[in-house]
């Protein structure tokens, strides 16, 4: 199998462990104060991990801002989310932004 599918595979699975067992232990264990505030920082964290090189790297170089048809797509995105706060319009923006950037571009 290719190596970007193993990646994806394995990062689906752990995104679907983390929310299994958040799930299940989750109302089972009480947690802190401190806990709870420090676990609010890990779905950022990690989705920043994820997002980061996509957006700015190829193949291990930066690329030119103004080049970079996903970096244009996900600002406009990332307004989207923060105004909306809802998934389905982030998702679609997000979609609609970076067909025009593809094609426009």
């Amino acid at each position: 199998m290719d190596a970007t599918l193993w990646m994806i595979l394995l990062i689906g699975l752990g995104t679907y462990l983390f929310r299994a067992g958040s799930s299940v232990l989750g109302s089972r264990i009480k947690w802190s104060d401190k806990t709870r505030e420090w676990l609010n920082f890990v779905s950022p964290a990690v989705l920043g991990a994820l997002l980061g090189p996509l957006l700015l790297l190829n193949q291990d170089q930066w690329v030119n801002w103004a080049e970079n048809k996903a970096l244009i797509a996900a600002v406009p995105t990332i307004l989207v989310a923060w105004w909306s706060r809802r998934l389905l319009p982030t998702v679609a923006s997000g979609v609609g932004l970076y067909a025009v950037a593809y094609y426009l571009l």
